[in-house]
């Protein structure tokens, strides 16, 4: 490179960055924490052709991270390339790019790697009398020497952002890392069923799964209640073709932990096409509630993206309203077929053109104004935004509440109406802020006198109580209402570590999966203060003989490993500690069902003992749990008065 002049080297600004910062920069993409350095390396090693791969950690892979496999290895040659930035096996011509049929194929895993930790290799190829060994340090020439050993590669990877402080700093306790790296483990085992998977943490035995059908590997992975409790999925629809299963809607979860989606073997995130999956379930299951389902999309690698993300995880189609089309259709049908849900299904034409035009009630100069309706979501658009964005929206997106096909630019938030607002004419505060801002009225609560009479209290379909008070009445919520009452109780009595708990007749083994037993033993101290008595077992088991007094009875083995699956999603989502997440999982399980009828006694009670609450009026995850109307509101709705 020609040498620039000390004039002109004072007048630049833009520099060229080493390739060491930018493979380290190439790292905080690629390499977030040891479970980002497992799931590339495996994929290397399921791209390198290997039917067996050993997956073993030290420290949840801060310290080592150690991956054996029986791929085609390397020479010597592609050793030596192996570790340099963009170098790939994978990719040769720009249609390799446009239709990508393996793992990995940015060439960045190994740099990135190199530059954040110590780093070897050992390969051979099939082949070759010996294999060649690579060890490679952080701004150091990388080391190749022969070595003995079995056809295939190996890989070690040794004090992960040791020369980064800042990124090993901010990693999560050994508990929660491996949570993550076990997570990735069983995905590879679901969505790789002919290989062979092994996963060790240090010297203790995970999992080990031989090639074997779905269904056997889902019994070995997930547990027996999941696999018998399966349902079929299949289906075709032009280059599109569905596999796999779904959940039984009694084996549904308070969090999304059971919901494995796949597209030709990788796994990826997208929340419109697991919404395809709740739209098919809609009527079988509590809004809280999230199927379980494991399925595997085989599509043409041409018709889709997934160089959108570092890590690969989001996908774009090219048309993702067919896919939707297809999973909801496919899970519809299996439904059906089980008898457990009635017939009804959207064509794939639906998904298409989802907006039709209805009249909205409003009169405009051309007569009834027209507006665009989303004929599956149930968005109202009107037509003050371009009907050219609706046309171009190709992208579905949204939260558990609400979704809509959407691209840039987005229509103006005052367009948008519910389904409820067109057909009755309705005005209504915007979620539930309406609700918080009142609050403040439901202080006098505890001070309204109840008539003591069974006239007092009654239930609504058994899920709402009715409390007639001296100015109008109460209505609540019996699941969040005790809900909040446990949670309470709960708290204090973690808080003394003097916990209520009754002994079992008999002890009852529970089977934990690998994340289930990490949190046993992350949350043992705070589990026994709850009031569970239990021993960890060798075999990824806990024997319970005991439990809470508020624990649901004849259920212990099922509510338990619901309590850790809905802390774990409270962790993501709740900013509170590990004690008050325990908290909200505990009652949320323990309280009270939506269709579970109650006597006057029972109501009352309830109502007692929510009065008694500190703070009676939300639910551990902020809804309401009490609506109170007044008299007046009733005398205004029929007239009575102006």
């Amino acid at each position: 490179m020609q040498q620039l002049s000390p004039e002109k080297q004072q007048n630049r600004t833009i520099n060229i960055l080493p390739d060491f910062i930018s493979n380290q920069i190439a790292a905080g993409e690629v390499v977030q924490r040891p479970e980002s350095v497992i799931k590339e390396l495996v994929e290397n090693s399921f791209d390198a052709g290997a039917d067996s791969v050993i997956v073993i950690v030290k420290d949840s892979g801060k310290q080592l991270i150690h991956i054996v496999d029986n791929g085609r290895g390397m020479s010597r040659e592609d050793l030596e390339l192996s570790i340099k930035r963009h170098a790939t096996s994978k990719i040769y011509t720009q249609d390799d790019l446009e239709s990508i049929r393996t793992f990995g194929f940015r060439g960045e895993a190994l740099a990135s790697i190199t530059s954040v930790a110590y780093l070897e290799l050992r390969s051979r190829r099939k082949e070759d009398e010996y294999g060649w060994k690579l060890v490679s340090e952080p701004m150091k020439e990388p080391v190749i020497e022969p070595i003995n050993m079995d056809p295939g590669t190996q890989v070690f990877v040794r004090n992960l952002f040791y020369n980064v402080p800042a990124r090993r700093k901010f990693l999560k306790s050994n508990i929660t890392e491996f949570r993550y790296i076990s997570d990735t483990m069983i995905r590879f085992a679901l969505s790789n069923t002919n290989h062979r998977l092994t996963f060790y943490d240090d010297d203790t035995l995970i999992f080990d799964v031989k090639p074997e059908p779905l269904d056997s590997r889902i019994r070995a992975i997930l547990g027996d209640k999941t696999a018998n409790a399966l349902i079929k999925v299949k289906s075709e629809h032009y280059d599109v073709s569905l596999n796999g299963f779904i959940g039984q809607p009694h084996v549904a979860k308070q969090t999304k932990s059971g919901q494995y989606l796949f597209l030709n073997g990788r796994s990826i995130v997208s929340k419109s096409l697991s919404y395809a999956v709740y739209t098919a379930f809609e009527h079988l299951l509590e809004k809280s509630a999230n199927p379980l389902f494991v399925l595997n999309l085989e599509l043409d690698p041409a018709k889709y993206d997934v160089n959108v993300h570092p890590q690969k995880h989001e996908v774009k189609f090219e048309d993702e309203r067919i896919i939707y089309s297809l999973i909801h259709r496919a899970v519809s049908s299996a439904l059906i077929e089980s008898n457990l849900a009635s017939g009804g299904l959207l064509g794939a034409e639906d998904f298409r053109a989802p907006f039709i035009q209805v009249n909205s009630g409003s009169e405009s100069k051309n007569g009834q104004e027209k507006v665009l309706v989303n004929s599956i979501t149930g968005e109202i658009i009107s037509n003050t935004s371009s009907k050219e964005n609706f046309h171009n929206r190709t992208s579905y997106q949204g939260n558990n509440n609400h979704f809509t096909w959407k691209n840039e630019p987005r229509p103006e938030t005052n367009a948008v109406q519910s389904a409820f607002d067109l057909v009755f004419g309705g005005r209504t505060n915007s979620n539930n802020e309406a609700n918080y801002n009142q609050l403040h009225k439901f202080n006098s609560l505890r001070d309204q006198d109840i008539t003591e009479s069974k006239s007092s209290f009654w239930q609504l379909h058994r899920k709402y109580l009715f409390v007639q008070t001296e100015k109008g009445v109460l209505i609540i919520d019996q699941h969040a209402a005790h809900e909040r009452i446990i949670y309470e109780r709960t708290i204090k009595s973690m808080e003394k570590h003097f916990a209520s708990t009754q002994e079992l007749l008999f002890p009852v083994e529970i089977k934990l999966t690998p994340s289930e037993l990490t949190f046993v033993r992350e949350l043992e101290n705070d589990l026994k203060d709850l009031g569970y008595i239990f021993q960890i077992k060798q075999d990824n088991s806990i024997e319970i003989s005991g439990v809470p007094i508020d624990a649901t009875n004849g259920n212990e083995s099922n509510s338990f490993k619901e309590i850790l699956d809905l802390f774990d999603e409270y962790q993501k989502v709740r900013n509170t500690n590990k004690r008050d997440n325990l908290a909200a999982s505990f009652s949320c399980k323990s309280a009270i069902k939506t269709g579970q009828s109650l006597s006057q006694e029972e109501i009352q009670h309830l109502y007692n003992d929510l009065m008694r609450c500190e703070i009676p009026y939300a639910c551990p995850h902020g809804r309401p749990v009490i609506v109170e109307l007044s008299l007046m509101e009733f005398d205004k709705k029929f007239g009575r008065i102006l």
